[in-house]
């Protein structure tokens, strides 16, 4: 057998081979992708299950696939998230970058009431994130005692890179704003609120939270999460006017006047 018709067998077994995997890629992505949403879930819910640990997430009401799909409500530890939908491009898939889309709110709710998340992953682990804020009545306790009332605009913009388990941050850049109320465990009108995140380094989430509410008070809290340790902690001040619905709430949360008639106070713990 000659040298080039021995090339020649090499290059058609490659080009098979090549072909062959290629298939079986798009094969499995397809599959993945085009498979009934609730029959993964409850794989995954079946492997948690078996490895003696509490499920993370139920649903009610969820169909669809993988790749598009709706959800009446999904439980997560903490929050539950009411009227969702999804889609997951199929060919992003088959590319190894996924990107995801993913909306809190039905059709008939206003366009500026809705959540909107899209996020993209890439093969070398970037990670690309934008969130859109919407109506809070949206977002639902699940097991804890609060609840929120308003709506928010604005959106974050965060850039990750995702190495192992760990997610490390680059840049968080972004605000949300608007009308914000507590209705539990205390019913309290917080007023135009602004929060603004950040993370200074890879490990560490900044934040800061202002509420104003004219002819009753100012507040201005920052906060800290450290998530290599899994600790977070918050200082404060508030001016408040002397018949200001906050200020029972403050006196009860150990906040304390300081000489300048501002209240002061502080607050951390492990998460």
């Amino acid at each position: 057998m000659s040298g080039i018709s021995l090339i020649k067998k090499l290059r058609t077994f490659l080009l098979g081979v090549l072909f062959l995997l290629l298939f079986s890629w798009v094969f499995l992505v397809t599959f993945i992708a085009l498979a009934p949403v609730e029959w993964l879930l409850l794989q995954t819910v079946a492997q948690t299950t078996a490895q003696a640990k509490q499920p993370q997430m139920t649903w009610q009401k969820i169909e669809g696939t993988l790749a598009k799909g709706s959800a009446e409500r999904i439980n997560l530890p903490g929050i539950s998230l009411e009227d969702v939908s999804w889609n997951l491009p199929i060919w992003r898939l088959a590319l190894a970058l996924p990107q995801l889309n993913l909306s809190l709110g039905d059709e008939n709710l206003a366009k500026n009431g809705a959540w909107q998340l899209q996020a993209s992953l890439t093969p070398w682990g970037s990670l690309s994130a934008r969130l859109k804020a919407g109506d809070l009545a949206l977002l639902r306790s699940n097991g804890l005692p609060w609840a929120l009332e308003g709506v928010l605009a604005g959106e974050l913009n965060l850039q990750a890179k995702l190495q192992g388990q760990m997610l490390s941050c680059q840049s968080l850049t972004g605000s949300w704003q608007g009308d914000l109320a507590v209705l539990q465990p205390m019913p309290l009108d917080l007023g135009q609120v602004f929060l603004q995140p950040s993370c200074p380094d890879s490990q560490t989430l900044d934040w800061k939270l202002t509420a104003k509410q004219t002819g009753e008070h100012q507040i201005t809290l920052e906060g800290q999460a450290e998530l290599a340790n899994r600790r977070w902690s918050f200082s404060g001040q508030a001016k408040l006017e002397e018949q200001a619905q906050l200020r029972p709430a403050l006196q009860m949360l150990g906040w304390r006047r300081n000489n300048q008639g501002e209240f002061q106070g502080r607050g951390s713990g492990r998460f």
